[in-house]
């Protein structure tokens, strides 16, 4: 039987953030994912009308940031690894909280926080179910621990990507091309090479870390507590650093370690962490400063104790901070690199110690979405969660359709 596709973006379609995507079929309402982009204040998506399902590629809250809104519509299963459910709630909560301290009007309740958790089902890569005619099987998707792309199988094949690598990293191995009939194809690094072979850029890395412990300065590193904290303490481990890790990444590890089938080499991330003073205290605060390496939330530096550290270090040129991730537009990260200040709590001030940015990605850069998508051999790419899908459409156009909706524009396919 034939069964007809209607998608409509209500987010996260011409922009990197804020992403969803209803998906009609077979009489079914599904959305894919369901974020806010932390900016200030927060971008949201247009709001979700009834659905019948929900599956959660991976819990970053530009994916997952807006889940517990949809509690007002009743008990609807969200499908998503245990690992995400549980990650996904630590960030919702940390985001009614931001939003309370900013003075931001919260988009949902801590009652929604705890409704959406209790509506989660447990999915596994590489697992499947079935629902009225149609199959969802899961693929590895190669960004963060627990992340996947989700395929839906009916009269034609559609593949969702979420977030995904196509490159090994220390904590999840890249992900491989699934043959399908539409791709629906994230394009966060459309028009993008990543600068560096890991490898070259690692080293560059660990190099400048050294010149700043020689000259007698701290490292303070503003890192994504999902992922990128974890990563940075594996790619560091083996150099005998006196490090110390703050913020909510200390939650994140606890949970990969509780759920280690999640990552590539969970024995190798056990001894990175064995390797980390933890921060635990004021007192602990104090001891970290004396530290060669400090990893902390937040990494766009909008919150967290990373500016507890960044106020006693900012006039220290022997001190450095580096950057490793992108840095959304408005974020105080942001403005550290285009104006050399930070915003300490409501009082701009001058960072005069060292400022450097290194592009530790969890996504595809410009020829590995080429390529990945090609290798999946469809008729039909859907581009979203991308701010330059025009770079990619042409190269595209060579061997499938390409389309690019706007935000709320509905497409038949």
């Amino acid at each position: 039987m034939e069964y007809d596709i209607d998608i409509r973006f209500l987010g996260g379609s011409d922009k990197v953030g804020s992403l969803g995507m209803l998906f009609h079929t077979n009489g079914k309402q599904i959305l894919f994912d369901y974020g806010m982009t932390p900016s200030k204040p927060p971008t949201l998506p247009l709001p979700a009308p009834p659905v019948d399902m929900v599956f959660l590629s991976h819990a970053h809250l530009d994916h997952s940031g807006m889940i517990p809104a949809l509690c007002e519509g009743g008990n609807i299963p969200i499908y998503t690894t245990n690992l995400s459910n549980l990650i996904a709630n630590l960030l919702h909560k940390d985001s009614l909280k931001i939003a309370k301290m900013e003075g931001y009007a919260p988009p949902y309740t801590q009652q929604d926080i705890k409704c959406s958790k209790d509506h989660y089902r447990d999915i596994r890569a590489k697992g499947s179910i079935k629902s009225d005619g149609l199959e969802f099987r899961f693929h590895d998707a190669g960004h963060i621990p627990g992340s996947v792309m989700i395929e839906v199988i009916g009269s034609s094949r559609f593949l969702f990507t979420g977030d995904f690598n196509t490159v090994d990293t220390y904590l999840v191995n890249g992900t491989k091309p699934v043959s399908c009939d539409v791709l629906c194809m994230e394009g966060t690094y459309a028009g993008r090479e990543h600068p560096k072979e890991r490898g070259e850029l690692e080293k560059e890395f660990r190099d400048k870390i050294d010149e700043v412990i020689i000259r007698g300065g701290v490292v303070v590193l503003p890192a994504f507590a999902v992922s990128r904290s974890q990563e940075i303490i594996m790619m560091l481990s083996k150099m005998g650093l006196n490090m110390w890790f703050d913020g909510m990444g200390r939650k994140v590890a606890k949970l990969y370690m509780k759920y280690h089938e999640y990552l590539k080499s969970p024995e190798e991330f056990k001894k990175a962490m064995n390797k980390v003073n933890l921060v635990h205290s004021d007192q602990g605060r104090k001891k970290a400063l004396n530290a060669d390496v400090i990893i902390t939330s937040s990494g766009m530096m909008d919150g967290g104790p990373v500016l507890h550290y960044m106020s006693k270090l900012k006039n220290d040129p022997k001190s450095a901070v580096f950057l490793t991730g992108y840095q959304v537009e408005g974020t105080n990260s942001r403005m550290l690199v285009e104006k050399g200040k930070l915003d300490f709590f409501g009082v701009v001030e001058d960072v005069n110690c060292a400022v450097d940015y290194f592009d530790f990605s969890g996504h595809a850069g410009h020829s590995e979405l080429i390529s990945f998508a090609e290798r999946c051999n469809p008729e039909k790419i859907i581009l979203m969660h991308s701010d330059h899908r025009d770079a990619l459409a042409g190269p595209l156009r060579d061997f499938a359709e390409v389309i690019t909706p706007l935000t709320g524009e509905p497409v038949h396919l």
